[in-house]
C-alpha cells in the first residue's frame, strides 16, 4: 500500500507556511517583499512582535478587541494592557517600546527623525536608536521627555504619586519654560503630583522582573539578527528596494524571520550594537544588492552654515549621521562607548557592501545632484 506520509507532511507545511503568512501579514503592506513566503521586510514602526497575558487595543476608527503578536498599530491606536499583560511593539528600525501591566500607550507620530508617543499609565522600557537629529518625544500626563541618544530608558507612571524616568544608558531631556534639564546615564528624574521634578542617582543594580525581561528580550532579538540566513533573505531584500526601503529611510530595517516566529533589526552598518550593548554581528553589507539609491531633497541648513555642509547633511544616509554624531564606527552604541569615526565612509574592502561618498567640502553641486551609488563588487570571492 502506497505510504500516505509524504502528502501528509506536505500539506503539514503548507498549512504551516499559510498561518505564518495570515498571522503576521495584517495590515502589512511590506508583504511585496515576502522572500520566498518566508521572510518579510519593513522599516514602519508600529508591528506587534510579542504579547502576553490580556493586552486590548482600542483602534482610532472605533474597533476594539485583543491585541494579538502580529498586528499593526497605526498612529491614535490605543494600548492597554492587563495586570498580567506584556507587549513589545517595534518603533522605528532597531527600536523597542516594552509595556509591563497596567499600563496604556499610543502613537502621535512614527518618523524617524521626530518620535512621538503618548504614555498615560503604567510602565514602560525604552530601547532605542536616537541622536540630536533623531530623537523620541514621550508625552505623559505630567511632563514630558525627549531621548536623546541611543540608549535604554524607563518611564513609571503611577496612579498617584511622582513619575520616574530612569536612564539606564543614554541622555534624556526634560523641556522646560526655565530651560531644558538633562538627565544623564545613572540618574533618575522624579516627578511630584504638582510637576516639581527632581535628578538623583540610582542603582543600577536594582532591577525588577520587567527590567530583567526587557535585557533578555534584547539579548534573544540580537542573537536572531545573527542567524540570519543570507541566501533566503536576499530576493526579499531586492524586492522592497526603492518602494518599502532605501539607505534614507531609516538606520536599516525590520525582518520577520518565520523560524523564530517575530521581526529582528538588520541595521545597515556595520559594527552595530543593540542600546543594550548585544552584537548583531550581521548587516545589509552581506548582501548583493541594486546599485542605485535616490538621495532625498536638500534639507534645511542651520545660519551660517556653508553650501558644502548644507549637501553633504542633506545626502548623508541617516545611519552615518547617527555614527558619526555619536562618536563610534557604525552607530549603535551610547555617547559614553568610547569607540571613535569620523562617520563620513562606509568601508567596503570586503568586497560585499554598498558604498558611500561624501561629496568634496569645496566644490558642491550648484543644481540637483547625481544619485549616490551603492557599488556592487567587480569580483566576488565569497558566496552571498
Amino acid at each position: 500500500m502506497r505510504s500516505k506520509f509524504p502528502w501528509f507532511f506536505a500539506s503539514c507545511l503548507t498549512i504551516t507556511f499559510v498561518f505564518i503568512g495570515s498571522s503576521f501579514g495584517q495590515n502589512d503592506d511590506a508583504l511585496s517583499a515576502a522572500a520566498g513566503d518566508r521572510y518579510v521586510i519593513s522599516a514602519k514602526a508600529g508591528h506587534v512582535n510579542y504579547v502576553e497575558g490580556s493586552v486590548a487595543v482600542f483602534r482610532k476608527d472605533g474597533k476594539s478587541g485583543q491585541l494579538l503578536k502580529g498586528d499593526k498599530l497605526e498612529i491614535g491606536d490605543r494600548v492597554s494592557t492587563g495586570a498580567d499583560g506584556r507587549v513589545e511593539i517595534l518603533l522605528n528600525p532597531g527600536s523597542f517600546l516594552r509595556l509591563n501591566g497596567l499600563s496604556s500607550f499610543e502613537f502621535e507620530t512614527t518618523s524617524l527623525d521626530d518620535l512621538k508617543l503618548r504614555l498615560d499609565s503604567g510602565t514602560a522600557i525604552l530601547e532605542v536608536y536616537a541622536a540630536d537629529e533623531f530623537t523620541v518625544s514621550i508625552r505623559t500626563p505630567k511632563i514630558n521627555y525627549k531621548l536623546v541618544a541611543t540608549g535604554v530608558y524607563r518611564i513609571d507612571i503611577p496612579e498617584r504619586g511622582e513619575t520616574r524616568l530612569e536612564v539606564w544608558k543614554g541622555v534624556a531631556v526634560i523641556p522646560g519654560d526655565d530651560g531644558d534639564e538633562v538627565v544623564r546615564s545613572g540618574k533618575v528624574a522624579m516627578t511630584s503630583p504638582n510637576g516639581i521634578s527632581m535628578v538623583a542617582k540610582f542603582d543600577k543594580d536594582e532591577k525588577d522582573e520587567f527590567d530583567i525581561w526587557s535585557k533578555e528580550r534584547g539579548k534573544q532579538l540580537a542573537r536572531v539578527t545573527a542567524g540570519l540566513k543570507r541566501v533566503n533573505l536576499r530576493s526579499g531584500l531586492m524586492g522592497g528596494f526603492g518602494s518599502l526601503w532605501n539607505m534614507f529611510g531609516s538606520f536599516g530595517l525590520w525582518v520577520f524571520d518565520p523560524f523564530y516566529g517575530g521581526y529582528c533589526f538588520l541595521p545597515f552598518g556595520n559594527g552595530w550594537n543593540s542600546p543594550y550593548g548585544y552584537g548583531y554581528n550581521h548587516c545589509i553589507r552581506n548582501y548583493h544588492l541594486p546599485p542605485v539609491v535616490n538621495p532625498p531633497p536638500p534639507a534645511s541648513t542651520p545660519p551660517g552654515e556653508s553650501s558644502a555642509a548644507k549637501w553633504e547633511r542633506a545626502h548623508m544616509p541617516p545611519y552615518i549621521r547617527l555614527g558619526g554624531s555619536q562618536g563610534f564606527a557604525g552607530g549603535g552604541g551610547s555617547r559614553d562607548s568610547g569607540r571613535s569615526d569620523s562617520g563620513s565612509s562606509y568601508d567596503s574592502s570586503s568586497g560585499s557592501s554598498p558604498s558611500y561618498s561624501p561629496p568634496p567640502s569645496s566644490s558642491p553641486p550648484a543644481s540637483s545632484p547625481a544619485p549616490i551609488r551603492m557599488t556592487e563588487p567587480q569580483s566576488n570571492t565569497r558566496k552571498p
